[in-house]
């Protein structure tokens, strides 16, 4: 297995226009990261767009779920 203090042998052996262009590498791979992270978690809207779409409400259309009439509550 590699170690941090290898690379950090290798990393010091390079030129700086070389340094930078390994600098920019990463910057590039955490940004890739950053961008898979936030694609992994769903937004309200995609939640609310999946339950649709799979049906997770649709019991809410059957008679028995249909419990309260216009006589229940108060009026505002």
């Amino acid at each position: 297995m590699i170690s941090v203090q290898k690379i950090s042998v290798k990393l010091n052996r390079l030129s700086s226009d070389k340094l930078l262009l390994v600098y920019q590498f990463i910057e590039f791979i955490e940004q890739k990261l950053r961008r898979f992270r936030k694609s992994e978690e769903m937004d309200d809207a995609e939640i609310l767009f999946a339950a649709e779409q799979t049906g997770s409400f649709d019991f809410l259309h059957e008679p028995s779920e249909d419990i309260y009439t216009l006589e229940d509550g108060e009026p505002l």
